[in-house]
């Protein structure tokens, strides 16, 4: 496997000791660090698998709601994540991305979420559109839409039922993504995502593996951090696991 170099400088935000969680408001403290080229799927003790970039990621986590996430990719630009993250290395790093993961989606959709099948669908940051494309093929209307990609901007306030998997832990301002989303979705409508929250592993420190900021994981989630963010924007959150949870939207 090669991996391309990359390419520095980067914009990193400088590093303090303590923050403002990026969701309660709270004071985060330091929390652990290590290089940009920590993946997942990268299972040895230490981690350090791909070649070293010398570029250090700081996380902090809140001391209110348990929220893991970095501030030093806070000031890019979508070209930015497209160049250091989202590029053609990108499948490497997540090799589940292209059709593993798009077709463990849609079995479970097909499956918990029949009442759905006659709405219309949105998949939120669905990448290049293989969710939908394999959705539509069962007969559902499902379209994708992904902030990284260039192309039309979805209806407002149109859809009864959006998915978002493995999405939310790559925003760097989880309230703004959660507003934009439900600037899309109908009162009344159901969100269903996935993202692993961390509870379970916290023991683990910076040796989980979903700290990965060579995968733009840059924000990982507590149940209670969830929660608090959901209901900040109105929604009755359920937490089917420590990887799925669903959503419904409570007013307009």
């Amino acid at each position: 496997m090669s991996h391309s170099p990359l390419s520095l400088p980067l914009a990193i935000k400088p590093v303090t000791d303590t923050a403002c969680c990026k969701i309660c408001q709270g004071r985060a403290t330091l929390y652990g660090v290590t290089d940009f080229n920590t993946a997942c799927y990268a299972n040895n003790v230490n981690r350090y698998v791909y070649p070293l970039t010398g570029v250090a990621i700081y996380y902090h986590q809140c001391q209110q709601c348990g929220l893991i996430y970095t501030h030093a990719l806070d000031d890019w630009r979508p070209a930015d994540y497209q160049q250091h993250i989202y590029n053609e290395d990108y499948a490497q790093f997540d090799p589940n991305y292209e059709i593993n993961r798009p077709l463990k989606n849609r079995d479970f959709i097909l499956q918990l979420f029949k009442r759905y099948h006659g709405s219309k669908m949105l998949d939120y940051g669905g990448g290049s559109g293989t969710l939908a494309k394999l959705m539509r093929e069962e007969g559902i209307d499902m379209i994708a839409w992904d902030p990284f990609i260039a192309g039309d901007y979805p209806e407002t306030a149109a859809y009864d039922f959006i998915t978002c998997f493995e999405v939310l832990e790559h925003t760097p301002d989880p309230h703004q993504t959660v507003a934009e989303i439900t600037r899309f979705l109908k009162k009344g409508g159901v969100f269903y995502f996935s993202t692993g929250t961390h509870d379970s592993v916290s023991h683990q420190g910076m040796n989980n593996w979903y700290i990965a900021p060579r995968n733009g994981h840059i924000t990982l989630y507590s149940e209670d951090s969830l929660n608090t963010l959901f209901t900040a924007h109105g929604y009755q959150i359920t937490h089917l696991n420590e990887w799925y949870h669903v959503a419904m939207k409570m007013r307009d």
